[in-house]
């Protein structure tokens, strides 16, 4: 075929370009329309004994006078369908298209690197696969067996579970002496799914030793202009500072719920029952759950899901100062006893970000790992080995350290206004 460019999408530039016949148009204008990468470009053409099988490769040349020509490279086997990989990342009237999101990933993570190279980060690899990953009880682990019983490989030789996070391998290098250091890589949860979870995703996590967690948060709002200015169609765009809240504040404010840090589970759902939250109790009210039996992080985050959806619409906010139950790995507030220096960062009700300024004390890290193995069988979930290297490391001393997780799938989620992480991800798992 050897005629001029007509378009009614997009006009291509001069070259050789490789696409997919789509479709056929037989109306006013005959023609084909074919897909390059995610854009649709249309070519007339009034002999339709001439068109190709929709789904057929095409060679399309454009010449210097906006001339084409097209070529068959190969014939379509099966007509392409919307469940096909043909479409999967390009599908016609998909704005953005997958394909130019996981672009944009590219980008995110390309950036992402030199920011933490500009500011003096050594990157780190530690392992996927460990022995003793975190037994926090809300944490449903994912075991890595080997290929069969009779296998003698080392994953028959004990326990060995897919990382929730690379932070009990970071710590140990602060207590190594590195003192800047970040990481990317693949974390694993298991039974978390939906709009804003996958089982398998991609965490950015960074330590600076002898730094406070209000310098971890600064790098967060630091590192989000980074990528807005760098990357092209990024929707964050405010030089305002982003506001700095208290868990106590928020249930003071939003739910009436004085929270004094140091409620036991029961008491929590009393006090919270008494200011009228039953409608978000409903459940644990119902089976009424025994003293021994309620956990704090069931009764909480109950409440918090009154609070969390409306974070961070105007611009990204942190909150600061959690519960001391909800410690995880963040060192006691001396100045706010009850509470811990822990912060989440939020944007348009997403949760971004998680940072701790680091627990270094090794008897009480012990004292937590063995009460969430106690949360853990009362939540009928397996137990788990400690991590011992972890605990002997902390003995030898970790300096005063701050920590901070993000997650890539939503940041980039958050910063191009798409809804579902599956839109960011190259392959989710029921496309595997």
């Amino acid at each position: 075929m050897n005629q001029d460019l007509e378009t009614s999408f997009e006009k291509l530039e001069t070259g050789t370009w490789y696409a997919r016949v789509i479709r056929h148009e037989t109306d006013d204008i005959p023609g084909q329309t074919l897909l390059i990468e995610d854009r649709e470009y249309f070519f007339a053409e009034d002999d339709p004994s001439l068109f190709f099988k929709e789904g057929s490769w095409v060679r399309v040349i454009i010449n210097e006078q906006g001339g084409h020509e097209l070529h068959l490279l190969q014939d379509a086997r099966i007509p392409l369908t919307a469940s096909g990989d043909s479409l999967r990342w390009r599908r016609p009237g998909q704005i953005p298209s997958r394909m130019n999101l996981l672009k944009k990933r590219h980008q995110l993570l390309l950036e992402t690197r030199k920011w933490f190279d500009q500011n003096s980060f050594l990157e780190t690899e530690t392992p996927l696969i460990v022995r003793g990953p975190s037994p926090e009880a809300h944490f449903s682990l994912m075991q890595v067996h080997g290929e069969s019983q009779q296998n003698s490989g080392f994953l028959e030789q004990q326990p060995a579970f897919l990382i929730t996070s690379p932070e009990f391998q970071m710590k140990r290098m602060l207590v190594g002496g590195f003192e800047k250091i970040f990481q990317i890589c693949r974390c694993f949860r298991n039974s978390e799914t939906g709009p804003l979870h996958h089982p398998e995703f991609t965490m950015l996590e960074w330590y600076r030793a002898h730094a406070t967690l209000e310098e971890l948060m600064d790098d967060v709002s630091q590192l989000c202009r980074h990528l807005s200015g760098k990357i092209p169609g990024f929707n964050y765009n405010t030089d305002e500072p982003w506001p700095r809240l208290k868990v106590r504040d928020l249930f003071e404010e939003k739910l009436g719920i004085p929270l004094t840090g140091m409620e036991a589970p029961k008491e929590l759902l009393n006090k919270a029952m008494d200011y009228g939250m039953n409608f978000a109790l409903e459940d644990l009210v119902h089976f009424q759950m025994s003293s021994e039996e309620l956990n704090y992080e069931s009764v909480f985050f109950r409440l918090w899901d009154q609070i969390e959806p409306e974070l961070g619409k105007k611009c990204p906010v942190w909150v600061c100062e959690w519960p001391m139950p909800l410690a995880s790995l963040a060192r006691p507030l001396p100045d706010s006893p009850g509470f811990a220096d822990r912060a989440e960062c939020y944007a348009n009700g997403i949760e971004l970000a998680n940072g701790f300024g680091e627990l270094t004390d090794p008897e009480e890290q012990l004292r937590r790992f063995e009460n969430d193995l106690q949360q853990r069988k009362k939540a009928s979930r397996t137990t788990v080995p400690l991590d011992q290297r972890f605990l002997e490391s902390l003995q030898e001393g970790m300096p005063p350290s701050s920590g901070m997780a993000l997650g890539l799938d939503r940041l980039l989620l958050w910063l191009t206004g798409v809804k579902n992480i599956q839109q960011v991800l190259s392959f989710s798992w029921d496309e595997v």
